[in-house]
């Protein structure tokens, strides 16, 4: 199929990939030239090598010409990033001004639930003034990607969600989809506000229960009960599982805690209480107290001392610090006239840049190990894989204090203590 892909972030770029990697005949359209030669902007394991293999192959091109990217389109993918700061109506305006022909237009935008119909609404409007006969379907498309693991779960999908409300739409999307679909069928058609709805009743439901495990590690850690047994007795249960079930320094990046809030808006402005959610948001801001908590419980007046930091991502595999709790963290340091020395081995970059002026004042390691001489403690908050299994002997002879605050539950709390550390994990209490 001929698909034009719209936008010039993260979400873009896997979408042009992997639908040019199953034989599509991919346009990727965005205002700023696309240049992959140099690399990426962000990182997102074997996004570059596809998106390479695929221009070269010939299934890939990159333009700026809108008149270019829908021209011979028979689907046409909005997947505008929030920084590119792009309205819907006015994509909707520029593709209903600029079309000569049907397309069915995908709408995978982060955006109000009754946008898809108003993007709808507004291209028509265009065509039709235009003295043009035909009329284009929009979908409703919302994606669920990981970052990190973007292009597996956009191979392997656990469902697509299809908000259609047309039969030519659907037959488009079946077409589309065909190939992620081979072993059994992942589509799920339903009305276009369904669609749109389930994109972020999904993401309130994995807020959900990482603040509720947050919220029992709380109590855990004051009655004496180890948290990792309690959500071993959780998870096995079948009609729970154990997915978000871990506990920890609160969830970041973009997508939750933007729908959300998302969801919080638009229960206002329906007049709907959204008393769960609301407290989903602030549990999880209270958790980023957490670490700051443990250390000043060990150390007391933390002016002067030396806090090393692991992990500054919002999770593995990935550069993104958006809403990152290391970087609360850090600032939270910064103010109690603590010195910070950070390290992650992909993030290191944004997060200089995400903390501005207080950059100066954070020793960015060259190595993780880097990071700990003359430590009073040691917080780790991404459970990058260069950090699960240390050395810790080494690290007892570099830090001043054989202190760690495990963010994640990373390591075996009792064995540590065993070998002389001063141990705190998420909702485990110190005995």
């Amino acid at each position: 199929m001929k698909v034009s892909v719209a936008g010039a972030g993260y979400a873009a770029l896997v979408n042009s990939a992997c639908f040019a990697e199953m034989g599509n005949l991919i346009t990727h359209f965005s205002f700023e030239p696309t240049d992959i030669s140099g690399g990426l902007p962000f990182y997102e394991p074997g996004l570059l090598g596809m998106l390479e293999s695929n221009a070269k192959a010939g299934r890939l091109l990159f333009t700026t010409d809108a008149d270019v990217a829908l021209a011979d389109a028979d689907i046409l993918i909005l997947a505008f990033s929030e920084k590119e700061k792009v309205s819907a109506a006015d994509i909707a305006t520029t593709i209903g001004r600029t079309i000569t022909r049907p397309v069915v237009i995908v709408n995978r935008l982060a955006c109000q639930i009754g946008t898809t119909e108003e993007i709808c609404r507004i291209v028509n409007h265009e065509v039709a003034e235009r003295g043009l006969s035909f009329e284009v379907d929009v979908v409703a498309n919302p994606e669920f990607l990981k970052e990190g693991m973007a292009i597996e779960d956009f191979m392997r999908p656990d469902r697509i969600v299809l908000g259609v409300a047309g039969h030519n739409a659907r037959a488009a999307m079946s077409e589309l989809f065909k190939p992620f679909s081979r072993q059994h069928d992942r589509l799920m058609f339903m009305g276009i506000r369904d669609a749109e709805l389930a994109r972020y009743a999904t993401s309130a439901m994995l807020a959900t229960r990482v603040s509720l495990m947050n919220e029992i590690s709380a109590l855990a850690e004051t009655c004496g009960a180890d948290m990792e047994n309690v959500r071993r007795g959780i998870g096995s249960d079948q009609r729970i599982g154990y997915a978000y079930l871990y506990p920890g320094v609160g969830y970041g990046g973009v997508g939750l805690p933007r729908d959300v809030s998302t969801l919080i808006e638009a229960g206002q402005q329906a007049g709907v209480d959204m008393v769960l959610l609301s407290a989903v948001a602030e549990r999880n801001r209270r958790q980023g107290d957490w670490a700051l908590k443990q250390l000043s419980r060990e150390l007391g007046n933390l002016e002067g001392r030396k806090i090393a930091i692991w992990g500054l991502a919002f999770r593995p595999e990935t550069d993104d610090v958006a809403a990152s709790p290391s970087i609360v963290l850090i600032r939270q340091l910064l103010a109690a006239g603590a010195v910070v020395s950070a390290y992650d081995p992909l993030a290191m970059t944004n997060a200089r840049l995400e903390l501005g002026d207080d950059a100066e004042r954070v020793v960015f390691a060259g190595h993780q190990y880097d990071a700990l001489p003359d430590a009073d403690a040691l917080v780790l908050m991404t459970e990058c894989k260069p950090f699960r299994q240390p050395d810790f002997n080494a690290m007892a002879k570099l830090m001043k204090r054989p202190f760690i605050v495990d963010g994640r539950n990373q390591y075996d709390g009792e064995s540590l203590q065993r070998g002389g550390f001063i141990y705190r994990g998420v909702g485990r209490s110190p005995e």
